[in-house]
């Protein structure tokens, strides 16, 4: 049999081949786990949309429009023969001033595992629109002042759970459904009595509770319009046209204040609805000024989940590099199955960490998955290397590898520089612990046999992997 083991160089070279495919091979197992973590990730948010669905979707209300209906005389010659009839249209007017407090309650709704906040919005509005003169109507037009109405778009109107009356001008005006208004889209609309003369004033007020979840939108229409949202959600996403002006957060919940001035946003006065007229700018939909508030819950659990992951590659190299060191430095023999047994155990930590995240929390799921590996991986080591001081290296380098790696997680910003830097001293500590190795010599010097290789003389953990013959000793026998 030709003797691998006493040949210098070439024992280390295959096993650092093997290690290495070996190395190469686990990724499969790791590649499937991120796999997993994704599929759990869609089912989390898919119970997150039904829950919301169910509680009234997210809130997006979009605000009042004075609405205008006239009537004017058209005449177009038809097959040649001219004929007369009249066309309606309506005028959209936007409030003078307008303002908008709202103010959450949000708890969690669970199904199953899964858990999601939704919210109640009490929403109290207020404003007051001038009356307009016929300067806002198409030349000719009859204004039907018994049919004006005031409008409000919800774009799910499953979530509204009480309206108050429309206070007009001190008179309440019951709302009901809105057939849709071409700027709003769906929502409620309250029917006007008979306009007061151009130039007056006219203020108005309504309330209305709104269930739902994921976040909230208002768009007040306003020519200059004010919106004051809070509640008892500690961590809020400010987004939409503009953030706001004045905020405060804490513990305890969240308070934010947006003041739109007329000139901030390029919406009309008034606009003729009825033509396809927009109502500003370069777009028809008034959402794109939309001030939204989103229960952005802190990372979660198959985020972090996720990012860990990302740095399974390295950490199965932590272990591979403990054994490496042990061969090479204290002269013990690794065999490629505890190599595998070894990485496969780190694996596992991933495995584990997303089982438990999933019912105990990620914090507490990090700390128990990360302690369950560590001690058993040492506990294998403890068994190479027998009672030497050298067995505490594993358990001491797994240890601060999890420490690291819960840094890392911790640190969104900062994360690539933690990662590349230990990475960085990782590769420096074991250069710098083999910068003395003879390569060549290493396996001349012997080497204690951990595994069941055979003493000198037997066959060691390579002769068996090529046929045996005899060796050309160079005597041409």
């Amino acid at each position: 049999m030709l003797n691998i083991t006493r040949r210098p160089g070439l024992r280390s070279t295959i096993k650092a081949v093997i290690v290495t495919v070996m190395l190469l091979l686990m990724l499969i197992p790791l590649t499937m786990i991120r796999s997993l973590v994704y599929e759990r990730e869609l089912r989390a948010d898919e119970a997150a949309r039904d829950i919301i669905g169910g509680a009234g979707g997210s809130l997006e209300m979009v605000g009042p429009l004075l609405v205008l209906p006239y009537e004017v005389d058209v005449s177009e010659e038809l097959d040649g023969k001219l004929r007369h009839y009249k066309r309606r249209g309506e005028v959209s007017l936007l409030p003078e001033h307008m303002s908008v407090d709202g103010v959450l309650d949000v708890e969690y709704r669970f199904r199953g595992i899964y858990k999601v906040p939704i919210y109640t919005v009490h929403l109290k509005a207020d404003g007051g629109f001038i009356m307009p003169g016929p300067e806002v109507f198409p030349d000719g037009a009859v204004p039907l002042t018994g049919e004006c109405r005031l409008v409000v778009g919800v774009a799910d109107m499953r979530g509204i759970r009480e309206v108050t009356p429309l206070m007009w001008n001190e008179i309440p005006v019951e709302f009901g459904p809105d057939v849709g208004h071409p700027s709003l889209g769906t929502g409620i609309g309250a029917g006007l009595p008979e306009l007061p003369d151009s130039g007056s004033v006219v203020d108005f007020s309504w309330s209305m509770e709104v269930g739902g979840g994921g976040s909230v939108s208002v768009t007040p229409l306003g020519r200059d319009s004010e919106l004051m949202l809070s509640g008892n959600w500690a961590s809020p996403s400010f987004q939409g046209a503009l953030l706001p002006d004045e905020r405060q957060l804490d513990d305890k919940g969240f308070t934010a204040r947006w003041r739109i001035p007329e000139v901030s946003r390029p919406i009309r006065p008034y606009w003729d609805s009825s033509d396809g007229m927009a109502p500003g700018g370069n777009a028809s939909d008034l959402s794109v000024h939309a001030l939204r508030v989103e229960l952005l819950e802190p990372v979660g659990a198959y985020v972090r989940t996720e990012r860990s992951v990302k740095y399974g590659a390295l950490f199965l190299l932590i272990p591979f590099v403990v054994f490496f060191l042990f061969e090479t430095l204290r002269k013990l023999r690794v065999h490629p199955v505890q190599y595998l047994l070894a990485g496969a155990a780190d694996v596992l930590f991933y495995l584990l960490l997303l089982a438990l995240s999933e019912h105990i929390g990620f914090n507490i799921a990090y700390i128990a998955a990360a302690a369950a590996v560590t001690l058993l991986i040492s506990f294998y080591a403890r068994s190479i290397t027998g009672r030497q001081a050298s067995s505490l290296a594993m358990p001491v380098v797994l240890t601060a590898a999890y420490l690291w790696l819960w840094v890392t997680l911790q640190s969104e910003d900062y994360a690539l520089l933690i990662g590349s830097t230990g990475l960085f001293l990782i590769v420096a500590l074991v250069m710098v612990l083999t910068r003395k190795v003879d390569w060549y010599g290493a396996e001349s010097s012997g080497l204690t046999d951990a595994g069941s290789e055979g003493d000198e003389g037997e066959p060691g953990e390579f002769d068996v992997l090529l046929p045996e013959g005899n060796s050309d000793d160079g005597d041409g026998e």
